[in-house]
């Protein structure tokens, strides 16, 4: 009887705990469901699982630290549930845009210079654009290498700041949001794509040109092969350049979720 006791406010405890971690955990799996590098359908869903768990477990002690209040039944426990999902996923998205926005700059500079029909293999299942695979793959690996995950996991552990354990976030609010990023990656889409935009539509000026001089001459097949090889020495040439102002994209928004969450 003494042993029951001791244990039963430690049976308490535990199963305090366990419900907080499955709070923590839900936001964390919505979280990791939109990251670069582990959302794609390439990584392993245990890989994608023990890194959830993995920061669950560490972001776990500083939640309880705060203080929250532990859901008392299991309707409590799915709305805190249900709540931490939409804030992770909130999280995620913010910097799932810049893959967006480098992935549509690439179908963009595709079709700019006329490769946007040679379709193959992508990160999913659905075929891609090739310009957009490789600014993908290329901006992915740099934003890993430059330690993408580690500042994303931080801004994820100050969202608790703006967006507390079990609450709900604001329609309205998350309305806007949603407006806003969207606006945000189909204009940092065409920036980054602008080069292609500036010889393609100086390729189409000077084909239509030629063609009202010269009624004769098929300039479709003497304009392609141009086109496409003075589009593929500007890839060569424009892709370091905008892969770099790219991460300062990523580095701004990691930025604005720190310092908003701070």
């Amino acid at each position: 009887m003494d042993l029951f006791q001791i244990i039963s406010p430690l049976a308490e405890r535990s199963v305090e705990t366990t419900a907080i971690f499955a709070g923590v955990f839900s936001r964390i799996s919505a979280f990791v469901f939109f990251l670069p590098g582990l959302a794609e359908q390439t990584v392993s869903v245990r890989v994608r699982l023990a890194t959830a768990f993995g920061i669950g477990f560490l972001l776990t002690p500083m939640v309880i630290a705060t203080g929250p209040s532990v859901p008392q039944t299991v309707v409590d426990t799915l709305l805190v549930i249900a709540a931490e999902a939409i804030a992770g996923a909130l999280i995620g998205f913010s910097i799932r845009i810049a893959v967006f926005a480098i992935q549509t700059a690439g179908s963009i500079a595709a079709q700019s210079f006329s490769l946007s029909q040679l379709f193959g293999s992508g990160l999913g299942n659905q075929p891609e654009v090739p310009i957009s695979t490789l600014f993908m793959v290329t901006g992915i690996a740099i934003a890993i290498s430059a330690g993408l995950h580690f500042k994303a996991v931080s801004a994820l552990a100050l969202s608790y700041e703006i967006m507390p354990f079990g609450v709900f976030p604001g329609a309205s609010e998350v309305g806007e949001w949603a407006v806003a990023r969207t606006a945000f990656a189909f204009s940092a889409a065409l920036s980054l794509a602008m080069p292609f935009v500036v010889l393609g539509f100086i390729y189409y000026l000077a084909i239509g040109a030629a063609n009202r001089a010269m009624p004769q001459l098929m300039v479709a097949f003497v304009g392609a092969p141009a086109i496409t090889l003075a589009g593929l020495t500007l890839l060569a040439i424009a892709t370091p350049a905008l892969l770099g102002v790219w991460m300062q994209m990523v580095d701004a928004i990691i930025a604005t979720l720190s310092g908003v969450a701070s």
